[in-house]
């Protein structure tokens, strides 16, 4: 009897955890949205932005580039970010970019490991260049300097970088 009622007490309380434990869960259920959502960043006139979609921007951003650098820059496409762990999004850019890219190009299409951190851990290998620091790198007075001077913003920053891309 003793036993029976332990087995009858346990019961009871794993009903009340499963219960409690239910209760407090947060679920968030999706139906279409789980396909509409990364739609979004193909199509963004479907939620009525007026900009470009992701495969129209990485054309027009390679396109403006020099003839010379776009065929190595559209064999060098690299997703980051957690948007690229939605299944198929590489493939599906990929057919979206083969429909508007000149024929002639290649396209290749890399996802990192890590893409969420990618782009980070980047920067942060950049940063720790000390040749490419040494030669980007600006310190107020150095800006002010520069801006006495008669510079202007953009032109104090455009001849930085410039200097810190030649060799």
């Amino acid at each position: 009897e003793q036993a029976r009622l332990r087995i009858m007490k346990q019961r009871e309380e794993e009903r009340r955890r499963r219960e409690l434990e239910e209760s407090e869960r947060q679920a968030l259920l999706i139906s279409v949205e789980r396909f509409t959502i990364p739609e979004v960043l193909f199509r963004p006139s479907d939620i009525g932005m007026d900009q470009l979609g992701l495969a129209e921007s990485i054309v027009q951003s390679i396109e403006a580039l020099d003839p010379i650098y776009r065929a190595a820059m559209y064999q060098n496409i690299v997703l980051t970010g957690g948007n690229v762990k939605i299944p198929y999004f590489r493939e599906r850019l990929e057919v979206e970019l083969r429909t508007i890219v000149p024929i002639n190009y290649k396209i290749r299409i890399y996802v990192p490991k890590d893409p969420e951190n990618y782009a980070w851990k980047g920067a942060q290998a950049l940063i720790r260049d000390e040749k490419f620091m040494g030669n980007i790198y600006m310190d107020r007075s150095e800006y002010e300097a520069m801006k006495e001077s008669g510079g202007s913003s953009n032109g104090i920053w455009n001849s930085k970088l410039n200097q810190g891309l030649e060799p």
